[in-house]
This record gives structure tokens, sequence and C-alpha cells, in this order.
């Protein structure tokens, strides 16, 4: 009785039994039932096309957002990039006016 209800449904006594005779390993029952879970998006015990097109947007934002990340950090070290070639510029020159007052 997995739903506490006090009574044995068709599907977990199908499951029961499975594991019972060997047919199936336990985990990969545990397996099936959590893959069903993150595809039934609603959380109402199907999947369906609603489900499917939440988890697709989902993963589309989840993509989204990777690229402007991605992108973001490009920025970041192109600055940083510019700004250090500025510093050994700066370096450069302080160091061959030095060398000129010599």
């Amino acid at each position: 009785d997995e739903g506490g209800d006090g009574g044995v449904s068709e599907l977990e006594y199908i499951k029961f039994m499975l594991v019972a005779m060997h047919k199936v390993d336990g985990a990969l029952i545990d397996e099936l039932c959590k893959q069903f879970k993150e595809l039934d998006q609603t959380g109402d015990g199907n999947i369906t096309k609603q489900d499917l097109k939440i988890m697709v947007t989902r993963k589309m934002r989840k993509v989204s957002h990777k690229l402007k990340l991605h992108s973001y950090k490009k920025r970041l070290l192109k600055t940083k990039s510019s700004a250090i070639g500025d510093a050994v510029d700066q370096m450069v020159l302080r160091s061959s006016s030095s060398d000129e007052q010599e």
C-alpha cells in the first residue's frame, strides 16, 4: 500500500509482483517513477502535451540563461583583457621613458 489509503492499486500490485518474481529490479521501478514525475510537470498524474510544453519551455529558459551568462563572461574577459593590455602598455611607456632619462 504505497499510497497509505489501506488498499493496493493495480499498479502497486504489478510493481510488487514484478519485483517479487525477480522480473524487474526495484531500483529500475524507482528510476522509472522518478522519470515519470519529472515529465509530469503539472503533477496531475498524467503526462500531457501541456507537461511537455512546460518542460521544453523550462529547458529553453535554461539554455537562454546559459547563453546570456556565456555572452556576459565573454564581455568581462574582453574588458579584463583590454584593461590588462592597457596596463602593460602604460608600464612599457613608463619603462621606455625612464630608460630615455638615464
